[in-house]
């Protein structure tokens, strides 16, 4: 659960974790979904930044992830390093995936 800066919050980010004042009292709970006032208030209460819930990517299939690494790798395809490191993400996505 990343910690997120007051400036960088967007209407729609869920808390992971209650917003507390300096004396403990909870402000907002877990769950909370955030609006532009809720934000506004944070900032007036001189919070600095809040738990928020990762939001989960989508995963993209093997072949769209093996396309973008051939992509990457165009330039340095006759480097054996890069070769090299290329095989290794290979059989990362196709180890990951099967």
């Amino acid at each position: 659960m990343p910690k997120v800066l007051i400036s960088k919050l967007k209407p729609g980010m869920k808390l992971a974790k209650p917003v507390r004042n300096e004396s403990g009292m909870i402000l907002l709970g877990e769950n909370t979904e955030l609006s532009d006032s809720l934000i506004q208030r944070l900032e007036k209460m001189s919070i600095e930044n809040v738990s928020i819930i990762a939001e989960a990517q989508d995963e993209k299939p093997p072949e769209e992830l093996l396309a973008e690494l051939s992509e990457r790798f165009k330039k340095t395809e006759n480097e054996p390093y890069m070769a090299l490191i290329k095989r290794l993400f290979e059989e990362q996505i196709k180890g990951v995936t099967s």
